[in-house]
């Protein structure tokens, strides 16, 4: 595979999300395949993907750029071909982890291999839809990944109520990271919703009438995966959590929540990562040996619908389009399902 030598370009030391509008028509054959993936985010800006999905495509597709960069060239479009794409799937196979517990010390898993993969042929079917010399999406081909064991990820109440209680609640933080686990536990939302929340959706108008004597609202609409609108439901627990944690407030920030570190808006909004790792480390403190990420508490709050009531109630409330994806999040310590299999066959 003959990669054009390589010369210093200026784009190449910017993310790909960060320069200016690159117009596809100036896309040819010779164009360095940074441009056209460049014009691919930009493609995938302007049909409305998430600013959460984005960013990882850029990386992504960064890890592809570096790979076929390497030995200073500067790989250009035409130079994309199968033998190309056949030997960055190996390399995939062969990648140690760069994050995480394990890091370095075992290789990617299939799923996630196949995250690059996905990533890889989108760009390749844009390339193929503005007329460029570039090899079919299909000929990047996903590896088999078996789905992911439920249990991997399985909470049971013993387990999330010591998660839960595992803050010291006399402190502002403390209160913030309660009401903010009693949220995921109550709604099973991801943690990518709940983060992009305003604190307007859950307070009540002064002038509304509280019937129970909480002034947070036990409905809230969150933006969701697929660019899906769904209504997520608040128990009294974790309105009440949510009410002390928003008197404790003296801020004028939007977010519902917030940290002490300014953002470069100028907002104080929560990240994913600081969501990530205060549970985390309540983890820890409640000395659970597992990995546990806010996910896990998606997990918890399916299964625990589907026990209390069935499956197309947990996909309703999950906001998954398919009852298979719900099933898959159940796990097969379901002792409900044991009692009933012990009573009928011994």
């Amino acid at each position: 595979m003959g990669i054009t030598p390589h010369r210093a370009e200026a784009s190449g030391e910017t993310g790909l999300l960060e320069g200016p509008y690159l117009d596809p028509r100036e896309l040819g054959p010779n164009s360095p395949v940074r441009d056209l993936a460049r014009a691919f985010l930009q493609e995938l800006r302007d049909k409305g993907r998430s600013e959460t999905t984005l960013p990882r495509y850029e990386r992504f597709l960064v890890e592809f750029l570096d790979f076929i960069g390497r030995d200073g060239a500067t790989p250009r479009v035409r130079d994309i071909d199968i033998r190309i794409l056949k030997a960055y799937a190996s390399h995939l196979t062969r990648r140690r982890l760069l994050a995480g517990p394990d890091v370095g010390k075992r290789a990617i898993s299939a799923a996630s291999k196949n995250l690059h993969l996905i990533a890889l042929r989108g760009l390749l079917k844009f390339g193929v839809l503005i007329d460029l010399p570039v090899p079919a999406p299909e000929k990047v081909e996903l590896a088999k990944a078996s789905d992911p064991s439920p249990d991997a990820r399985h909470l049971d109440a013993q387990k999330l109520e010591r998660l839960i209680e595992s803050f010291d609640t006399a402190t502002d933080d403390g209160v913030r990271n309660r009401a903010l686990l009693e949220f995921l536990a109550a709604t099973g939302c991801r943690i990518s919703e709940l983060v992009r929340l305003d604190r307007e959706r859950l307070e009540l108008d002064d002038r509304a009438v509280a019937r129970d004597g909480l002034r947070i609202t036990d409905e809230v609409t969150v933006f969701g995966k697929g660019r899906r609108y769904r209504k997520v439901f608040l128990g009294r627990r974790a309105r009440e959590w949510l009410e002390r944690y928003l008197r404790s407030r003296k801020d004028t920030d939007p977010a519902l929540f917030i940290t002490s570190r300014k953002k470069a808006g100028g907002s104080y909004r929560m990240t994913v990562k600081t969501a990530q790792t205060i549970v985390a480390e309540a983890a820890k403190r409640a000395g659970l040996v597992e990995n546990v990420s806010p996910h896990w508490l998606r997990h918890a709050a399916i299964t625990m619908w589907a026990k209390e009531v069935n499956v197309p109630f947990a996909q309703r409330l999950a906001g998954h389009q398919s009852v298979a994806t719900t099933s898959r999040y159940l796990g097969s310590t379901d002792a409900e399902l044991k009692e009933l299999y012990k009573k009928r066959f011994g």
